[in-house]
């Protein structure tokens, strides 16, 4: 129980200390984007039986309410905000975005809240950089528009 409160309160301390909330629109797409996958990703995982989320304090969708509208939802909207405007900038913001949510994924299995059945780091590493990649994306497709060519 503790470890979901505890992600929830430092990534909300962050997120406030780093958000600049006069620009809604990147957070918000960021955030709200990463929640949507990561509940769609827990619920296959569940049903899957790939892993398994334990005292979840709050559940939703086989998660934790605490992780889904913590640490996932800040660090979407972080990632959404600051996304660099060069590619090569990109890969650098997606790689250290990823490897920061495996390094908390890995915490989370430390702590014993997360358990791996049929899964591995490996696994993880590949499902979020593609998750942070598609945000990018997103986001990306929201700055220079839907409708611009080329």
């Amino acid at each position: 129980m503790v470890p979901w409160v505890i992600s929830f309160t430092i990534s909300w301390l962050v997120f406030f200390a780093l958000a600049d909330r006069r620009r809604y629109v990147p957070l918000l797409v960021g955030g709200l984007a990463a929640v949507v996958v990561q509940l769609l990703t827990d619920n296959i995982g569940h049903y899957l039986n790939l892993y398994r989320v334990s005292d979840p304090v709050l559940s939703i969708f086989y998660s934790s309410a605490f992780f889904t509208f913590g640490p996932v939802f800040t660090m979407g909207a972080l990632f959404g905000q600051y996304l660099p405007s060069l590619r090569w900038l990109q890969g650098l913001h997606i790689m250290a975005f990823t490897g920061l949510f495996l390094l908390e994924e890995h915490m989370f299995m430390l702590a014993g809240v997360l358990v791996y059945t049929h899964w591995d780091h490996f696994a993880s590493l590949l499902v979020n950089t593609l998750v942070f990649a598609g945000l990018a994306w997103l986001v990306e497709s929201l700055r220079v528009g839907w409708g611009s060519p080329g």
